[in-house]
């Protein structure tokens, strides 16, 4: 894929394409790990993603989401290049939050568009919820050392 120059309409085309098949991947819980221009192949029917011996696990790989928004952005940054209006969408955030939430399905249709929450957290409140926590296991272990 980087070897080639497209016209705006194929970059939007392949990104379509290429972003379907990372969802599909990812709604099978896998996450290619090193998806660049350099692992995807031009096919006379479209792009096709390659190199996959390296996949990762989403659910059990503390990294997963960190390599999900690499793989994607880097198809962004390259296909942007081509259709700059690709730059401005998030949809690796937007396929995430599907994947945690378990709503994330093959043929999920994604919008590139993520409207992040922008509520101050009570810090106050967080932590007096840690400290009521801390003091019912003082109490439970308390109770348990007394034998009931």
């Amino acid at each position: 894929l980087g070897e080639v120059e497209l016209a705006p309409e194929t970059a939007r085309e392949y990104h379509r394409c290429l972003i379907r098949q990372v969802v599909r991947m990812l709604s099978l819980g896998l996450i290619h790990g090193d998806l660049s221009e350099f692992n995807v192949l031009v096919a006379l029917d479209g792009p096709v993603i390659i190199d996959l011996p390296q996949a990762v696990n989403a659910a059990s790989n503390n990294g997963a989401r960190a390599m999900l928004e690499r793989d994607v952005n880097n198809l962004r940054a390259t296909l942007g290049r081509f259709a700059p209006e690709l730059l401005d969408t998030e949809f690796a955030a937007e396929m995430w939050a599907l994947f945690e939430h378990g709503d994330l399905l093959p043929d999920s249709e994604l919008t590139g568009i993520v409207t992040r929450d922008e509520t101050v957290t009570d810090l106050d409140n967080v932590l007096t919820a840690i400290d009521d926590a801390r003091e019912e296991e003082i109490q439970r272990q308390l109770r348990l050392a007394a034998g009931g």
